[in-house]
């Protein structure tokens, strides 16, 4: 409380030159800035030649019997059920999981095809004969987890997680920073303080990041991205160094069906909050909602803790609220592997969730279809204007297509996104979920392959990066913004 009290001194004493806007003006400077930088980066999308990660197929080879398919298929209900391993029993399971990624897995050629995945099916086989009689499931997790490694996808999970690093956002909410055309400060004796270093690093900005504070004012607070937990950052002042601690996000957990989807008004502004695209009757109250979003000058959209789900209700969605949008949430290019196996494995994972011209679509071509490759390309994206403002609530359990969402609306105006950042999760997807049959471990991979912005921009560590950054409750501090500003 002390050190509120201090900064609110200090800001008064320094007056509000510079970043840290009281009025309209120092808003829409904001806005501004983050609209060219949305539009910086759309230009940013990666050259791919596509042939290179799609080649040709055996048109009709299913690649397991029917036997095989169906003892990979009770996903999640084993476990802890078994713990020791025979050599032979883990043998059977890595040739499945490795079998399935060959006939199945969409970014099975982009990160290296045969020469790579046989290399890691040698390594884990030769895990398991040197653990002897010792061999155990959690030998065999382990030695998938490291010899796997390479495949950076967020969507590829071996016992319900990723084996992918997250990068989690830790941040100081106590001290608050200002900004002039000299750098970074805070205020000490009714005077500007900058700050010259930030953990040894002269590039400051890159750990000053745009916020609110409790007032409602935009300001900047310490902040990093970080797959390894951090807990302070020193800093350099020009007349002391100062240690400052570091906490990462505090989440609320929504355990309740009823309400992944909801809808209010606060002082008069529609919040639309959506968890989960994976109930048709969530869903479809989602999709009606574009029609208040897209006529209401300030609006908020929730997609916090919003795991993904079917992305029809994403681009059903943006129809209305601006079909210009729609092509861009399956990003720049998009390839779905279509294989026999793969559809019969969709048709297991989400069966309860597909309508019966769904279901009966994917048994026929596991049956009689054929294997091959659909393409999607936008050849570029292309900024829409907005007179109204949308502010986007994220957080690192947004994901898949949750994040086809922010990708699309990253390229319309005052679009603004606040929070941390999400999930990533855009590569792929978690159509096919097995369970390998000896081992009982649960494999989670996808047959997409997605291509959206460059590494600058997005990447599976790291999801998307908000334009104002706030790991406590990012709803309220948006409200207060609103109000603070008069908007």
């Amino acid at each position: 409380m002390m050190k509120v009290l201090y900064t609110l001194t200090c800001l008064l004493m320094l007056g509000i030159s510079g970043y840290g806007y009281t009025g309209h003006e120092g808003f829409y400077v904001e806005v501004k800035e983050i609209n060219e930088q949305h539009a910086l980066e759309t230009m940013r999308v990666p050259d791919v030649d596509i042939k290179v990660y799609t080649p040709e197929m055996k048109a009709l080879e299913v690649g397991f019997t029917d036997e095989e398919l169906c003892s990979m298929t009770d996903y999640g209900k084993h476990k802890g059920s078994v713990s020791r391993l025979t050599y032979e029993e883990a043998a059977e399971d890595a040739d499945l999981i490795f079998r399935v990624l060959k006939n199945c897995y969409g970014a099975y050629f982009y990160f290296g095809g045969d020469k790579v995945f046989e290399r890691a099916k040698e390594n884990i086989l030769s895990d398991c004969k040197a653990a002897g009689e010792n061999l155990s499931v959690g030998i065999l997790r382990e030695s998938f987890k490291r010899n796997l490694g390479f495949v950076k996808d967020g969507h590829f999970w071996i016992d319900n997680g990723p084996i992918l690093a997250k990068a989690v956002y830790y941040s100081n909410e106590e001290m608050i920073f200002l900004k002039d055309e000299k750098g970074y400060y805070t205020g000490q004796d009714g005077k500007r303080n900058y700050v010259s270093l930030v953990d040894d690093s002269d590039e400051v900005e890159n750990y000053m990041k745009r916020s609110i504070n409790d007032e409602g004012m935009l300001v900047y607070r310490l902040g990093m991205l970080s797959a390894d937990e951090r807990e302070m950052v020193e800093v350099v002042f020009d007349n002391r160094t100062e240690e400052f601690v570091l906490e990462p996000p505090k989440f609320e957990i929504n355990t309740d069906n009823s309400t992944y989807y909801s809808d209010y008004e606060v002082s008069g502004i529609p919040v639309i909050a959506i968890c989960s695209f994976m109930y048709e009757q969530n869903g479809s109250r989602f999709v009606r909602s574009a029609e208040t979003v897209r006529n209401s000058k300030i609006s908020i959209l929730d997609m916090r803790g919003n795991s993904g789900g079917m992305s029809k209700y994403v681009t059903d969605w943006l129809d209305i609220y601006d079909p210009v949008l729609s092509e861009y949430a399956s990003g720049n290019i998009y390839v779905h592997r279509r294989s026999r196996a793969a559809n019969y494995l969709t048709y297991k994972n989400l069966e309860k969730y597909l309508s019966n011209e769904e279901t009966e679509r994917l048994l026929s071509n596991y049956r009689s279809g054929s294997n091959g490759w659909e393409i999607k390309e936008a050849s570029a994206f292309v900024r829409s204007e907005n007179n109204n403002f949308l502010f986007v609530l994220v957080d690192s359990r947004t994901f898949s297509a949750g994040e086809w969402l922010i990708a699309a609306l990253r390229n319309k105006d005052n679009v603004i996104f606040v929070g941390t950042n999400s999930g990533g999760g855009l590569m792929s997807d978690n159509a096919i979920k097995i369970v390998l049959p000896n081992s009982k471990i649960n494999i989670q991979c996808g047959t997409g392959l997605g291509f959206y912005y460059d590494d600058t921009v997005f990447t599976e560590e790291t999801g998307f990066s908000p334009d104002i950054w706030v790991n406590t409750d990012a709803m309220q501090h948006t409200l207060n913004l609103i109000a603070y500003y008069g908007l």
